[in-house]
């Protein structure tokens, strides 16, 4: 009973965090999954998100399953625990969720979140296979090879966690054949997904050229911030001094390709790419050096909470919601939109969205102007509407 108590207690956070991403509405990649754009990743959760596309609740649902996926995640890490004292597995489940990276991710529509919590799976089947066989982690080279493939195509980004699935492979003492089959079979069958398609392709180049012009010096704040992000600055200085204690160097490992990653490519949202790994190396600190951590908890919850005053949630409606929310469309027409817009607009207008042009506008039930329309000055019949953060144009 007590255990069911702290399920709905974690499953009331978690509609909370997925509630307070929905008042923003869709970002440009959450509607790339959602409307199953197949960019920049591979298809086995856009695929599956695709098939609620019907649903009016489509958005909510998935935000609702993903944050919940996240914060009830605190059982593997509750299990990674295992071999510490109540109160260590207690503060280690407590800076999971506490952390600043799921607090600002948990609830988007985002692959990094469902990689992070595949990473935490490895994490957790690493030190499963490091420590006891009293662990009730099962430790099965196909599952491994399966869940590897999954986490492949969920994400490339997975990619970053190889260092785990191998030392898992090589603990379990498995053939090379096996190591062949279950970790290179799943990564060549990734790289032949992505070479046949070129838009993967094309987004490959983006990330490679996205930060050309970014500074050595400014890589590395990036990089500082995504780590700080990442385990509210506490988890990351005790996870990879743990790390480092009992020479991990499989999460040490994962790490440095985490950081070289982002330093090579920096997103906000790779944040919780740490987190994991983090986690993973917090016990190894516990048992050393820190046998009575619960005051962890106060400063953790502080520096979480400078972090969100820094990087604040999206409280308001984004324009493309506001707009599709207040345009008086019949529903037959299309929406023109004058300068560069993301996939939001298409996910959140009624009807069709299409690139401004005015010969378009005896179809146009409205147009919206994120760059200046001076054309629509011009022509009779239309009017501003008033109240929105961007210029919108509609009939009379």
């Amino acid at each position: 009973m007590r255990k069911l108590t702290l399920i709905a207690v974690l499953e009331a956070y978690a509609l909370f965090l997925a509630w307070v991403q929905s008042l923003h509405g869709v970002l440009t990649d959450e509607a790339k999954y959602l409307l199953n754009i197949p960019y920049p990743h591979p298809p086995l959760i856009r695929s599956i998100l695709s098939l609620t596309t019907a649903l009016s609740v489509q958005e909510m649902l998935w935000r609702i399953v993903f944050a919940s996926l996240l914060v009830q995640a605190v059982w593997i890490v509750w299990e990674i625990g295992r071999g510490l004292s109540g109160e260590q597995r207690f503060v280690l489940g407590g800076s999971w969720l506490l952390s600043a990276a799921l607090v600002l991710q948990a609830g988007t529509i985002m692959m990094a979140p469902l990689t992070a919590l595949e990473g935490l799976v490895f994490v957790a089947l690493y030190v499963a296979a490091e420590t006891t066989s009293r662990s009730r982690i099962p430790r099965s080279p196909f599952l491994i090879g399966v869940l590897w493939l999954a986490s492949l195509f969920t994400a490339f980004q997975a990619v970053l966690y190889l260092p785990l699935v191998f030392a898992m492979f090589r603990k379990m003492r498995v053939s090379v054949m096996e190591m062949i089959i279950y970790i290179i079979g799943p990564m060549v069958l990734a790289a032949l997904f992505a070479l046949a398609e070129p838009l993967i392709l094309a987004s490959f180049v983006n990330v490679g050229t996205k930060d050309v012009d970014v500074s050595a010096l400014g890589r590395t704040i990036n990089l500082f911030r995504a780590w700080s992000i990442g385990g509210s600055v506490l988890l990351g200085l005790l996870g990879t001094a743990g790390i480092l204690l009992e020479r991990r160097w499989a999460l040490l490992g994962s790490l440095l390709l985490v950081c070289a990653y982002v330093f090579l490519s920096f997103h906000f949202y790779y944040a919780i790419l740490f987190l994991p790994l983090f986690i993973g190396g917090m016990p190894a600190f516990f048992h050393h050096l820190w046998k009575k951590p619960a005051p962890l908890i106060f400063p953790l919850i502080f520096i979480t909470g400078i972090i969100l005053a820094l990087f604040p949630l999206k409280l308001s409606p984004s324009p493309a919601r506001a707009v599709a929310r207040s345009l008086p469309v019949s529903g037959t027409g299309v929406l023109l939109i004058n300068g560069s817009f993301g996939h939001e607009w298409q996910y959140e207008s009624p009807v069709p969205v299409r690139r401004f042009q005015q010969s378009l506008l005896p179809d146009a039930e409205a147009v919206v102007c994120l760059t200046p329309c001076e054309e629509m000055t011009r022509v009779d019949g239309w009017k501003t509407l008033a109240g929105q953060s961007v210029e919108v144009w509609v009939r009379k």
